[in-house]
């Protein structure tokens, strides 16, 4: 593998890709200004997808992308605002499930995760879709006692409720980088896609940074050598193709790190730690299906 060639490739991109107008750029026009203050984080540097051809842009494949990241939010923001005791009706949270200092990191969470609902639901009325029904949640796993629960103690035991927690953030780092690549076409979309995206990964690196701190043998990023949280046949997809050292840039051929002159043995499994690999829609839905009834 000729690693420079592949380092000229991916600077080759579509000089006008990013500056493109959209048919709809009226339609987004708002947009530019509210995803710059509604998403709070960094925009990367650069992303692999953007080296793929200009394609007409997908109207319907974009609002699919946008409903599916708007369900997941639904679902993180809800499951932190129970925690916090702030859905009418919900069960209540004994007052000292949040062991002291933990709660303001709660609750930072959960206001990113409001920003993010409201930021996409306005970006899918303005841009002439209809807003998904946002799903009930059984956050337990037993889809309201219909079948066993999966984390009974989610909302009582401070170690589930973060490991439940971390699978969800995970999950949505893998899910937004499954769909950013249908919005590459629209500047100010993958803009704010990647802005959330970026918030999403520092949620789950804190969430683990709080689980750590408090025992457990994980590290702040995926690693295989954390220990598995994940549930057999249910919550393990959001960890299946974490430990390749295969990678793929599209429009470009396969980058075999497994082969590159790495100097040990160590070095090629750590090569997997240096990748969130991305999940399709299918796998994030069926992720989402865990926890509605």
């Amino acid at each position: 593998m000729n690693i420079l060639k592949l380092l000229a490739d991916l600077a080759e991109v579509d000089p006008t890709l990013y500056d493109r107008l959209s048919s709809r750029q009226a339609a987004f026009a708002p947009l530019s200004k509210l995803g710059r203050k509604a998403a709070l984080a960094a925009l990367p540097v650069a992303l692999g997808t953007a080296i793929m051809p200009a394609q007409a842009r997908d109207i319907r494949t974009i609002l699919d992308s946008l409903n599916l990241a708007l369900v997941l939010e639904y679902l993180e923001s809800e499951f932190y605002a129970r925690a916090l005791g702030l859905v009418a009706g919900a069960p209540s949270v004994p007052a000292s499930f949040f062991p002291a200092g933990t709660r303001p990191a709660i609750e930072t969470i959960y206001r990113h995760e409001q920003q993010h609902v409201r930021f996409l639901e306005r970006v899918i009325q303005a841009s002439g879709g209809t807003l998904p029904t946002k799903p009930r949640f059984d956050f337990t796993g037993s889809k309201n006692g219909a079948q066993p629960a999966l984390f009974a103690d989610v909302f009582t035991n401070f170690d589930t409720f973060l490991q439940v927690a971390q699978t969800l953030e995970d999950a949505g780092v893998r899910a937004y980088k499954g769909q950013v690549g249908f919005l590459q076409t629209d500047n100010s979309l993958l803009e704010a896609a990647l802005r959330i995206h970026s918030v999403e990964a520092r949620h789950a690196a804190h969430i683990r940074s709080m689980r750590r701190a408090r025992g457990a043998n994980v590290k702040s990023w995926v690693s295989p050598t954390d220990t598995s949280i994940a549930v057999a046949g249910k919550t393990d997809a959001v960890y299946a193709g974490e430990g390749l050292v295969n990678q793929f840039v599209a429009g470009l051929r396969q980058v075999p790190f497994d082969q590159a002159p790495l100097n040990t043995v160590v070095a090629v499994a750590k090569v997997a730690e240096a990748f969130d690999e991305p999940i399709p829609a299918s796998t994030a839905t069926s992720l989402v299906s865990i926890f509605t009834y």
